[in-house]
């Protein structure tokens, strides 16, 4: 979650997809070494910056603040979306959330 801080706009997407799939879609172990750095070569993402970038008290400090005020608003998971003060939880609910917005509109 620290290295989606670190990653310019024009990676995120790739960023993200990249590590759901690997997660989400393939059951891969996220805290085994060589599956970050294929995730990251796939991103075209610099393994030393991204190492110094997600180490960075600052970077720590981010995230522990948005872990906080997600609490606050009852998100407990990932991915999560928020649309009209409605929580859609988990990635099947993507268009119940996409619906909702659409609705709104």
């Amino acid at each position: 979650m620290r290295g989606l801080l670190t990653i310019r706009d024009s990676k995120k997407s790739s960023y993200i997809n990249n590590f759901f799939d690997a997660y989400w879609q393939d059951g891969l172990n996220l805290n085994e070494e060589k599956i970050i750095i294929t995730i990251l070569r796939k991103c075209k993402i610099k393994q030393t910056d991204f190492r110094k970038e997600i180490n960075n008290q600052k970077i720590k400090n981010k995230l522990k603040k948005l872990t906080q005020d997600a609490f606050k608003k009852d998100i407990f998971g990932a991915p999560t979306f928020v649309v009209n003060k409605k929580i859609f939880w988990g990635q099947d609910r993507l268009d119940y959330a996409l619906n909702e917005y659409k609705n709104s509109i």
